[in-house]
């Protein structure tokens, strides 16, 4: 491998100004749960006094147990509205009380929050203009444009008691005065801030501690359910807004992201099979990563994860099979920013 060769390739697909792509990955070194934290979390946390319910819990923990991932057992099972009401609750209570730990942590500056850095240095390179699709429910890609002085559109005005408008996104707000520029995050299964009133009516709601009175959180969980609710408002538009943005990238930074969602990965994967770059930065390549970019001979593509505990592995188009290099945490966002600012 002929690092500098490589290191001059991840600067210029980098500084022409991505798609980030933020997966569950990102989360991680925030202690957001992964899915089987969750799914261990709902387990010992939900229980039903109706003895339908209750039994079709039992069936979702004995699954569960059975095949240690969340998202497979939820597309096993067709819940009951009372069941995937209470799922739905307390995966919301589970990743918002880590999410406000996060927010108090960067707020008091107790650990190191590179996605603000590397938002901040892409603005400025790209006619103050940023995209983001998460899959997601935190806040941290707000956290990290608010920090970069960016005006934040996700379909939502971000006010106190927010709405929802296919509009506001129309607009041009890179030039908006006081502003660094505009980073547009749009977030296919939902937001810890967003909620639905019993009216059915979208709401924006920032840095609830609780579940208002009366709302629900506009959330997609894992499994089936998923498919009838984005064909719903906020997420129908908001998948639109995602197709579009993957559509029209230059290139792509995937970061924590496993090629595992049905929303994002098929937009993605023509775009990446045409010739588009791609760089995927995780602690771990998934199989189906791997399988979708590798094994699919895309043309041009860097892929960075953790060896052996303390170095990098690369793969990439530029050479054949896998290349380590011993003792850096390349696959690191603070890491991998100062290999594009070095």
């Amino acid at each position: 491998m002929d690092f500098d060769a490589l290191l001059k390739l991840l600067q210029d697909w980098t500084n022409r100004v991505p798609l980030i792509i933020l997966g569950s990955g990102a989360s991680v070194p925030f202690h957001l749960p992964s899915m089987w934290t969750l799914g261990d979390h709902l387990k010992k946390s939900i229980s039903f006094a109706d003895a339908d319910d209750k039994k079709q819990f039992e069936e979702f923990k004995t699954t569960f147990d059975m095949v240690g991932d969340l998202e497979t057992t939820l597309l096993q099972l067709q819940l009951r509205p009372n069941v995937l009401k209470e799922i739905i609750f307390e995966t919301w209570r589970l990743v918002n009380k880590h999410d406000l730990e996060a927010y108090e942590k960067i707020l008091n500056k107790k650990v190191e929050f590179p996605l603000a850095d590397i938002t901040r240095h892409l603005i400025s390179a790209a006619q103050r203009k940023l995209s983001i699709v998460t899959t997601n429910y935190d806040r941290l890609a707000e956290y990290a444009a608010s920090l970069s002085h960016a005006f934040i559109c996700t379909g939502y005005t971000q006010n106190y008691f927010g709405h929802f408008s296919k509009l506001i996104h129309q607009q041009d707000l890179t030039k908006l005065n006081g502003f660094s520029g505009q980073v547009n995050i749009w977030k296919v299964h939902g937001s810890l801030d967003w909620f639905k009133s019993k009216e059915e009516v979208d709401f924006h709601l920032p840095l609830r501690q609780t579940i208002p009175t009366d709302f629900k959180p506009s959330i997609v969980t894992p499994g089936l359910s998923k498919y009838l609710e984005t064909q719903l408002e906020p997420f129908r538009t908001i998948f639109t807004e995602a197709d579009s943005e993957i559509e029209k990238a230059v290139s792509y930074l995937c970061i924590g992201y496993g090629f595992n969602d049905i929303h994002v990965q098929p937009k993605l994967l023509t775009q990446i099979k045409s010739g588009k770059p791609i760089i995927v930065i995780t602690k771990e390549l998934t199989p189906k990563t791997k399988e979708s970019i590798i094994d699919s001979k895309c043309k041009q593509y860097i892929l960075i994860e953790e060896a052996n505990k303390k170095d990098t592995r690369i793969y990439s188009s530029s050479f054949a099979g896998e290349q380590i290099v011993p003792d850096v945490s390349y696959w690191t966002l603070g890491e991998y920013l100062k290999l594009i600012k070095s």
